[in-house]
């Protein structure tokens, strides 16, 4: 792989931690948008701000489907 994938990659799995991190932090899904908001910029280059969206979507009812 070249080395700017293997950085995107990196900064994706970045974001991928910080969101488990913080989806247990959050009452509501738009908390938990507004909170990751500021590392928006770890997926630039790899997905559109609609695709990041439904990916925090995701990783919400991931999470909260445990409990229901």
């Amino acid at each position: 792989m070249s080395k700017v994938k293997n950085w995107l990659m990196d900064l994706e799995d970045q974001f991928y931690d910080i969101a488990e991190k913080t989806v247990g932090e959050c009452e509501s899904f738009q908390e938990f948008n507004a909170k990751m908001k500021p590392h928006f910029n770890l997926m630039t280059g790899l997905h559109s701000e609609d695709e990041v969206n439904e990916c925090l979507s995701d990783a919400w009812q991931e999470k909260w489907s445990e409990y229901a």
